[in-house]
């Protein structure tokens, strides 16, 4: 495979996604190295016995996961010839039996915490004052990224053309690309303006372009690295940020995770699908809004309830 063919196939899996990969992937080389075994091409007795092996060490599921993946994708990347692909069938059936073990050893899967409208405005409102100009790009990325229910990937991939103002005052940001739109068609997201000022995504949005345009940008990444002075540099954000911000935001407003939850980026996502649920928009829409299928299981996921009812109150 040349090195240009090798680089577009890297290209066509999702930025973090291909992270993830490359962090695997080295450790199943060395693995292999210990225990005397070619990596490329492995045997199927090979990865079998790696993933055994990380559920006897304790290691996470999703890096377990992550790591079957790397392997068939560095296989494919290798053009190894279908007769010498590893079977995954072993290794993914180990990895339901080890999810079964740690659930009955109590394990609990760690999701991300939602937040209320509420708790998005103390978290915006902990930003620092006297960072204006980090102020107006974060209070936007947090709003807006809740409002438009997108990926941190899909957010940082934004440029400036992409966002655009209607005449009835909703912002729209224009997605060239998605997770479940890999064809790149690309479709505008709408995004209303909100009933308060701290967590208003139009009005933060608004207020990050016309600082941009005061700074003579007018073109590139629309979220971007930002100078000690205050300068908006020309370098896009990284993806981390948004859970960075996420974390440091609610920790400053002194938000208390439940049990086997967390602060982190998707708590965005989440949080915007559970408050339009819990504020009576309908399930088509909400799931028009975070590209959800009305017919999968991925919307129900992430709407997680925060109001302390119960279907049975009342009932018996």
């Amino acid at each position: 495979m040349s090195e240009s063919a090798r680089r577009r196939l890297q290209g066509s899996v999702p930025d973090e996604t291909l992270r993830a990969y490359k962090r695997e992937w080295p450790r199943f080389v060395a693995w292999c190295q210990g225990e005397g075994e070619p990596s490329l091409p492995c045997s199927t007795d090979a990865l079998t016995n790696w993933v055994a092996d990380r559920c006897d060490a304790g290691n996470g599921l999703s890096a377990i996961k992550q790591g079957i993946a790397a392997v068939v994708f560095f296989h494919d990347q290798a053009n190894v010839h279908e007769k010498l692909m590893p079977d995954t069938g072993d290794a993914w059936r180990i990895v339901g039996a080890y999810k079964k073990e740690r659930a009955d050893a109590g394990h609990r899967e760690v999701r991300a915490e939602v937040f209320t409208p509420e708790e998005l405005r103390l978290m915006v409102a902990t930003l620092p004052q006297e960072r204006r100009v980090a102020r107006l790009r974060d209070g936007a990325m947090l709003t807006a990224g809740t409002s438009s229910f997108v990926r941190r990937s899909n957010l940082v991939r934004f440029d400036l053309p992409d966002l655009t103002f209607t005449d009835d005052g909703d912002a729209r940001l224009f997605k060239t690309y998605s997770k479940t739109d890999q064809a790149a068609r690309g479709h505008p997201v709408t995004i209303p303006p909100g009933e308060h000022e701290l967590s208003d995504p139009v009005g933060w949005l608004r207020a990050w372009r016309e600082e941009m345009r005061k700074q003579g940008i007018n073109d590139g990444p629309l979220f971007r690295r930002i100078s000690r002075t205050g300068r908006i540099l020309p370098y896009r954000l990284h993806a981390s940020h948004l859970n960075n911000l996420v974390k440091q935001t609610a920790k400053a407003a002194k938000l208390e995770p439940r049990p086997n939850t967390t602060y982190r980026a998707h708590s965005t996502r989440a949080s915007g699908a559970t408050a339009a649920a819990e504020a009576g928009a309908a399930f088509s829409q909400i799931c028009e809004q975070g590209d959800w299928s009305e017919k999968g299981t991925q919307a129900q996921i992430y709407i997680r309830p925060t109001k302390k009812d119960n279907a049975m109150r009342g009932v018996l």
